[in-house]
């Protein structure tokens, strides 16, 4: 019975391994979306308040390794150039481009562990 030795019954867990640095960051971006969020409901910008729900959705999916919400988080970071873009605001643009460049860079070794 040699065939038994490598029938596993109870698979192995994946363990993600997220780390400070992503942890901070996602915890970051979800504090600066709620406070987007709050601000533009009290200024009565209901656009910008959809797209700071959103991206609290995203940093929550990220947060539980959804594919989805990877993308949807850079989709975000490119709305906030537009629409700084669309305001004349260079500094908006540099944060955006910023924040994509750090994302990228915290979540390159962590794509595997998406669902």
């Amino acid at each position: 019975m040699p065939e038994e030795q490598y029938l596993d019954p109870a698979p192995q867990t994946l363990v993600r391994d997220r780390g400070n640095v992503l942890s901070g960051w996602l915890i970051f971006i979800g504090f600066a979306n709620a406070v987007s969020v709050y601000s533009n409901v009290m200024a009565g910008n209901f656009l910008p308040v959809a797209w700071g729900v959103f991206g609290l959705a995203c940093v929550i999916g990220l947060w539980r390794w959804y594919r989805w919400a990877y993308y949807g988080l850079y989709l975000g970071f490119l709305f906030n150039i537009m629409l700084g873009l669309d305001a004349n605001s260079l500094d908006s643009v540099m944060y955006g481009i910023i924040f994509i460049a750090l994302t990228f860079a915290l979540m390159q070794n962590k794509r595997a562990y998406l669902r």
